[in-house]
């Protein structure tokens, strides 16, 4: 399944690049091995710090206009949702999961479950 590089860094899609770039630098910074002290004590009171790899992984993806443009498409393609647990961790369903009637998912990295409510779109074209 394709990371959601915008919920790993708290951002929406439609950020800009001076968005991404700030909040790139806020997050290496926050989460530098400098910082490990810090680091151990978000872990207890979270269970799971966001990983310094995971940040500059995103960095990389989101950085070039290009490799964006791919990545968002690839995005949409993929048939799925995200959005970040306040773990770090990201809850993700599929498209086939909300149409099997699945409305439960769990965090990616702790144990916390979230209610999907959601209401299927219909196409405003058709004619009586």
């Amino acid at each position: 399944m394709l990371k959601d590089y915008y919920a790993l860094l708290g951002l929406p899609q439609d950020a800009t690049h001076a968005d991404i770039k700030l909040q790139y630098q806020r997050l290496l910074l926050q989460h530098h091995p400098d910082k490990v002290q810090q680091r151990q004590e978000e872990a207890k009171a979270t269970g799971s710090p966001v990983m310094l790899q995971d940040i500059k992984e995103a960095w990389e993806c989101l950085r070039e206009p290009a490799q964006r443009a791919f990545y968002d498409t690839s995005l949409k393609e993929s048939g799925s949702y995200s959005t970040p647990c306040r773990c770090s961790g990201e809850y993700v369903i599929s498209e086939a999961e909300l149409e099997l009637g699945v409305d439960t998912v769990v965090c990616s990295t702790c144990s916390l479950i979230v209610r999907i409510h959601y209401e299927v779109a219909s196409d405003g074209d058709e004619e009586d």
